[in-house]
């Protein structure tokens, strides 16, 4: 059997019952009396059945090394790393996928090697079980975050997306059951943030040439930077591409999958594409003739493959110097909204950046004001529609007056007499 109750006149009811021998007692976060014995009721008919499950007790640290191991076999290594970041936020270095890693080289000073100082330590949730992490402690953890760090809804929101993920896997994987049963999977209940629509940065026209310039001196940073700009590429797209990925007879780039000295990478969205080259870009990749090292076409100084964060240093210290603040993002903005305001459809930019229509809609919607323009056309007072309906009725009309009636041959009538039933 199960019982309700009040711990204070006038405060929420809590629920007190037990199952497989433990007992189990919550708050139903309701005043509502009406609501408090509907779920009394559900439960006790639960349990007549055989249904009613007690609260696992699933231990964190166990858990959520699992957890890790399973997202480094469906999230791409950059995705995996941003995953990693969230929990160890959220939870701390409390398993070894979560664990700090070293400030210091260890590829060449092994010895050296310290581990990374956990500022973040004041902000860890303290558990020992997953069932201890609520909804209110995710809800709280998230506002005190947007509170004192100021980070933005769109952070905010990637929080929950991360542990509403571990709670959906918990509960296939592990036989996760939470102790408010109102909400099997506690990360929904959190509040989603609102985000901001997109402020996105470009390069006109002008802007293209003066970025351009900057770069006259190093053929391979130019040639990167315009393939960013006229192709759309993501950064780790150009820094992947192959001398077999670049095309310039058939005049296309291939953004695809590929296993490189043992090192597996595919695009963002897991999707191959093709991407033409345009005539600007032909142009720059034509004259583009740097010391080749396979497989790469862009190969570093040191003829590898560039390190993004190396490769985006350099392109920020460079701009600095001369007073431009571009970075490849903004490169990549050029492209879909050059093409947005020349009146390329959405589906069409989609496509060639290697995006989701509705993400490029959210972008580049409000550079396509001009397509709009008919849709306002009309007279007041008047329904643009039924102007339309009536000149082609009226076109109707006129043909079907001018057309002459056809002949039509003699009938044959039937003419009834008394005692004759019908002759024709």
């Amino acid at each position: 059997m199960a019982s309700i109750f009040q711990r204070k006149k006038g405060g929420a009811w809590w629920i007190k019952y037990y199952a497989n021998g433990r007992q189990v007692y919550y708050s139903l976060g309701t005043k509502d009396a009406r609501v408090a014995k509907r779920v009394k009721r559900q439960i006790e008919g639960e349990d007549a059945k055989g249904e009613l499950l007690a609260p696992s007790k699933t231990p964190l640290p166990a858990f959520l090394e699992d957890f890790c191991k399973f997202l480094s076999t469906i999230r791409t290594k950059k995705s995996y790393s941003a995953d990693l970041s969230v929990l160890r936020i959220f939870f701390g270095p409390v398993c070894p996928s979560l664990f700090h890693g070293s400030c210091v080289n260890t590829r060449w000073r092994a010895g050296n090697s310290k581990p990374v100082e956990d500022q973040k330590a004041h902000l860890h949730i303290r558990a020992s079980f997953l069932e201890e992490i609520t909804a209110s402690v995710m809800e709280g953890f998230i506002s005190r975050r947007i509170r004192e760090d100021r980070i933005a809804p769109k952070t905010a929101n990637r929080y929950r997306e991360v542990l509403h993920r571990m709670f959906g896997y918990a509960t296939k994987n592990w036989g996760f059951v939470p102790t408010d049963r109102r909400n099997p999977n506690p990360a929904a209940s959190v509040e989603r943030r609102r985000e901001p629509a997109h402020n996105i940065k470009y390069l006109s026209v002008g802007q293209i040439a003066e970025q351009l310039r900057v770069f006259d001196d190093s053929p391979t940073l130019k040639a990167m930077v315009a393939t960013f700009i006229y192709a759309g590429l993501r950064r780790e797209e150009g820094l992947w591409l192959t001398v077999d990925d670049v095309d310039l007879d058939k005049r296309l780039i291939y953004v695809r999958a590929k296993l490189i000295n043992g090192e597996h990478w595919q695009p963002k969205t897991k999707r191959n594409r093709v991407v033409p080259i345009s005539g600007a870009l032909h142009k720059i990749l034509a004259a583009y003739s740097p010391q080749r090292s396979e497989p790469w076409f862009f190969p570093s100084p040191r003829g590898r493959r560039w390190d993004a964060d190396n490769f985006s240093q350099d392109l920020r210290e460079i701009n600095r110097s001369h007073g431009l603040s571009w970075s490849c993002l903004d490169f990549r903005h050029t492209f879909g909204s050059h093409l947005a305001q020349k009146g390329e459809s959405l589906y069409k930019i989609a496509e060639l950046m290697g995006n989701s229509p509705e993400i490029c809609r959210r972008h580049y919607a409000a550079l396509m004001p001009e397509k709009m323009h008919d849709v306002v056309e009309f007279t007041p007072g008047t329904s643009p529609a039924a102007d339309k309906t009536e000149v082609i009725l009226k076109q109707i009309l006129e043909k079907l007056d001018q057309k002459e009636p056809a002949s039509v041959g003699p009938k044959l009538r039937l003419i009834r007499t008394a005692g004759e039933e019908a002759v024709s």
